[in-house]
Order: C-alpha cells, then structure tokens, then sequence
C-alpha cells in the first residue's frame, strides 16, 4: 500500500504472509530372508507406521514514510522514519508406532504395539512448538546543497527474541558525507576532461546475531519415551539428556566500518570509475569460550569473546564508446582484496596454533616444508641422519617412496613441537586459506544488430589443503575408503608392480608418495601438497542477433533477439583436477559417526552449460 496524503510525502506499508506445510507418512515392513533349500525364514521384523506434521507460519510488516523538501532549488532535504518486524511461528507433532494389524492399511489406529516377537513395543509420540521474532526501528536524514555537498544520518534500533532481556537491543547509527568536485564553479576549466569526480566518506555500525538456534541462551533437555539401552522391570525406561553449555549473556556483535571512496567519470563519462578503502572492526564476535579441561566432558559454550579487524578495498574501472562505424563497445573491470586479524580472543591461554590467536591473521595454514620424496634408501637415510630422524611424526618405517621434512628449528629430529607459538618445531606458516583478491572481466560489443558478451571471474591469489582421501586416494584409514582416480596413478614405485604381461612400469620421479594403509606419516601438511586454488574462469559467454525493426514490425512484433548462452566454458587454475576452484568448500562432510574422515571438497562440480534462446516483444 503506497499512500500520499499531503505532496512529497509518501507512506508505504507491505506486508508479507507465507507458510510451510508438511505431512510425512512413512510405512515400515519386515523383511524375510530364505536358507539354502528356498525355506522362508522369519526374521521377526516388525512393521511400523511414522507420522508427523510440520508447520512454518512467517510473518513480516515493513512500514515507512519518506518527506522530500526543497528551498529555493538549492537545499534539499528527506527525511525518512520507518518500522519493520518479522514473526517465525513452528510447531511439529509426530507419532510412531508398531505391529500393523493389516498392513494395506497402516493407520494409528490399527497397530497392535506388538514387535515381531510377539513382545510389547511401546509406540514413540513427540512434538514441540518453536517461535522467533524481530523488531526494528529506523530513521533517515539526507541533505544535499546543489548536488555539491552530500549529506546523510542513519539510526537504527534492532531487537531479537533470541537473546535474554537486557541484551535484545541494539542501536547502530551511521552517516556519509560527499562531495561531489565537478559541480563546484572552479572545476569549470576541467569539464570537457573530467566531468564527474565525487569524493565520499562514511562511517556505519550494523548489528549481526550469529546464530541460528532458537532460544541460544537456555539450556535444553531433550526427553526420550522408552528410550534407555537397559531394562527396568522388563520395560526401557523414559531418558533425559542434558543440553550443551550456552551463556546467558551472549549479545549481537557490534560491525564499525570506516570508508572512503573516489568515483569519477573522464571524457564525457566514457572512461568511469571508483575506489574504496575500508577499515571494518567486528566487536564481541560469538565464539568459543575459554578453554577449559577436557574433563569437563562437554564443549564449551558460545559466548561474545572475540574481536576482529578487517582491511580492504576495492577497485572499479570501466571504458564504454562506439566506434566511427557504428560498433559500440565497452570493458569493465573490478578487483576487490581483504585480509582480516584477530584483535582479541581470551579462548586460548597456551597460545595454540590451532586455536585463533590475538595479533594473527584468519586463515593461516601450519605445516611442514617438504624436502622432496626420497627416490632411495640410502637418499632417505642420508636425510634422516641430517635432521636427526623423523619419528616424531610417524613410527613407521622411512624408506624410498616417503616424504622428507625441511629442519626448520635446528633441533635433532623433525618434531611439531608443542604446536604453541612459542614452540611449534619444524611447522610454519606455509600459506592462508583466504581468497584474495577477487576479480571479474566484462567485455561486450555490439554490431548492426549482433551482440557479444564475455565475463569472466576468479581468484588471483588461494592457499587450500585438501588432505582427505579424495585427495590422497590411500590411506590409514584402511581400503574400504580408498579412492583410485586416474590422478592417484602417479604415486612412487621404485619398480614395476603388477601381474606379469599387466605391469606398471616403475615411477620415481612421482607426484604422491608411496600408498601407506598403516600410517599417515606422508600426508602431514605440507609445501608439497599445499594446493594452489588461484583460478580464472569464464563465467558466462553470449551471442545474440536482433532482427531488423523494420522487418518484424510487418508481423506485429517490436523486438525479436535469437541469442547463444554458455556457462562455465573454461576454467585456467593450477588446482588439482580432482576438484573444483569454486566448490572446493562444499560437498559431504559425512555426519555418520563410523565414517572414519570427512570429505569436504567433493561437491559435484560446476556444470558446463549450453543454452539457445529467442526473446520476442509484442
């Protein structure tokens, strides 16, 4: 609803409803296996029938109202006061249970409770009922003297129901002030060069929840009916599980940003661009506690311990004109970079390397400098004798085929100290997982009617450690979770292996180490294995043809464009090819408890893609 009851002020309302149903009907029948003569035998599985019912009810105002005035077509100011809310509302009902009396009609009502040994079973019923809201108030004041000087104020007063009362609120304000130089009378004799040259500067603070629980600061206790693993009185009794720690005080985190920015635009605006740089501090960021003794028996809670701070900036610089015949044409290009330190975490007193720690940067990666792969023994006995062994890392033998590790503390023997900052042994600092600076191409061009387009993205600069068995196709992990790709072939063998008229031929000049299914003394990380994640890719190409005006408007149509799409074309990256630049985050990280290793990088890659189109306007 959009009103104007008096001019130049204008109110609008909008209002959003949505709900989520869902009903699940799960019907269970036994099974039965058959012995050597084709006899049935009962296996006394017993059937079950599982409902539930799940309802997501959503709810969102978003009110505000915008006054515009101008004095004198010289001051002009807007002024803009508003209020948002959201409501999330969730209840769930389930029930289970056992025995279906005729099992082409599985209905709660006809089960016996009876499992397939004839035994009581007790039917399983659970439910609970969720709910979230948000509030917010916000204001808006904006200035601006001839298009020169440029003003605005920002306040904002959000509140959320997953904090405890006295921690709901949050008050962000924020202003930027601009000055636009090209309006101003002396920049006159510059015009015909540099028609638009503005400078901007701003300082913001938004508040971030960081979480998704719904009620994060209450300790729950989830019930079970029957639930126990011991019989009392020939029945499992009912059980209680203590919930995770959680912190009563735990708040928004505070976001402060400092910007300046440039923009400009240089021969009749055929020539544009714009600079930020950025300083941004994230105050009581949500993060694990203190540490604590592992006697404790459960994790330490999440509370507001943390404070990062976060440089960057960000580049943008395009050129558009159309040629003396007619082609029109333009480029574009943007590169961005951020690098972001821990300024404050009480979490880690020892000063681990594998905890966040005050003064480092996000992202590191701790590992060994890989000598090489030794081709011999004598070559790996020679090493071991120079850097005083290496079996701190692993006790297995060290012969031809295995990794040698650079001395990097000038101590006997190749160690890892007590991974501290004071006292890490052989382990550095070999690379960060943080992209950096990240970049995108546009070049378009048009032609009597024809249209080309090429966009390209990517990632100047990435550290990444795989170190799973997708990587490393063998491990202790044991063969069942092995991987044999056709990149696993180049592994290091001293001599042909295989059966006769069917070997493979020797191979010490090898990417991989020898296999190993008893220890992982080859895959610590290191330089070696240390992937390069850097990639360009071509996003997504076009070509299209316009067909005359003059030719379709005979038939009733102002506008027919046939066009060629494409997506993910080519990818240039030094990544292995075992994975894919731009999902090498993703993909299953096995929630199963008896899979031994995680395996995140997986993910199904990106798909190349071929589309043909025609867009008509009637």
């Amino acid at each position: 609803l959009v009103f104007e009851p008096v001019k130049n002020w204008i109110t609008n309302v909008e209002f959003n409803y949505s709900t989520n149903s869902i009903d699940t009907r799960e019907t269970g029948l036994p099974y039965y296996n058959h012995d050597v003569s084709g006899n049935i035998v009962d296996t006394q599985g017993t059937s079950s029938l599982y409902q539930d019912y799940k309802k997501e009810s959503y709810m969102n105002w978003n009110i505000y109202s915008t006054y515009s005035l101008a004095i004198n077509d010289d001051h002009n100011f807007k002024v803009m006061g508003g209020f948002q809310s959201e409501e999330m509302r969730q209840k769930f009902f389930s029930a289970k249970g056992y025995g279906l009396q005729v099992e082409d009609l599985p209905e709660l009502d006809l089960i016996s409770n009876i499992d397939g040994a004839g035994k009581d079973k007790v039917p399983e019923v659970g439910g609970y009922r969720n709910e979230w809201a948000t509030a917010g108030f916000f204001g808006r004041l904006n200035y601006d003297y001839k298009g020169r000087y440029l003003a605005e104020a920002n306040l904002r007063y959000d509140g959320t129901s997953r904090f405890r009362r006295g921690n709901r609120w949050q008050l962000s304000p924020s202003f930027s002030l601009g000055w636009n130089i090209a309006q101003e009378n002396f920049w006159e004799d510059f015009a015909d060069v540099c028609n638009q040259l503005k400078f901007r500067f701003s300082y913001g603070e938004l508040g971030n929840m960081n979480t998704n629980g719904w009620y994060p600061t209450y300790r729950a206790m989830t019930l079970k009916q029957a639930n126990g693993s011991w019989l009392q009185n020939g029945l499992k009794p009912n059980t209680a599980y203590v919930g995770d720690l959680i912190s009563t005080a735990l708040t928004w985190e505070k976001v402060r940003t400092w910007n300046i920015g440039l923009d400009w635009g240089l021969f009749n605006n055929r020539l544009t661009g714009s600079f930020d740089a950025y300083i941004r501090y994230t105050d009581n960021m949500v993060g694990p506690s203190v540490e604590l003794p592992a006697t404790l028996g459960i994790a330490t809670p999440k509370t507001n311990n943390c404070d990062l701070k976060t440089k960057g900036w960000e580049l943008t610089i395009g050129w558009q004109d159309r040629t003396n015949f007619g082609m029109g044409y333009g480029i574009k290009f943007n590169v961005s970079d951020a690098r972001t330190y821990i300024d404050r975490y009480p979490g880690n007193p020892t000063n681990s390397i594998n905890i966040r720690s005050a003064g480092r940067e996000i992202g590191e990666i701790w590992g060994f400098e890989t000598v090489g792969i030794a081709k011999t023994d004598d070559e790996m006995q020679a090493h071991l004798n120079k850097v005083g062994g290496q079996s701190a890392i692993g006790s297995g033998v060290w012969t031809a085929g295995d990794i040698m590790y650079a001395d990097q503390d000038g101590k006997p023997g190749i160690t890892k100290g007590a991974q501290t900052l004071e006292d890490h042994g052989d382990l550095k600092v070999i690379g960060n997982n943080t992209p950096r600076y990240h970049f995108g191409l546009d070049l378009n061009a048009n032609y009597k009617g024809f249209d080309v387009r090429l966009f390209f993205q990517g990632v100047m600069k990435r550290d990444y450690w795989q170190g799973s068995n997708i990587f490393w196709g063998v491990g202790q992990w044991g063969m069942w979770w092995s991987t044999g790709l056709k990149e696993h072939e180049d592994y290091f063998r001293d001599e042909p292996v295989g059966l006769a008229g069917h070997e493979i031929a020797a191979n010490v000049n090898s990417y991989y180490a020898r296999p190993r299914f008893d220890s992982t003394q080859n895959q610590e990380t290191q330089t070696r294995y240390l992937q390069d994640a850097s990639y360009i890719r071509l996003k997504n190409f076009q070509l299209g043809y316009t067909l005359p005006a003059s030719m379709i408007r005979k038939i009733g149509i102002t506008n027919c464009r046939i066009f060629v799409s494409g997506e993910n074309l080519w990818t240039g990256t030094k990544l292995s090819k075992l994975f894919d630049p731009e999902t090498i985050s993703g993909g299953n990280t096995d929630s199963n408890a008896s899979a031994p290793i995680k395996s995140a990088g997986n993910a199904y890659p990106l798909s190349r893609t071929w589309s043909f189109g025609l867009s008509v306007s009637l």
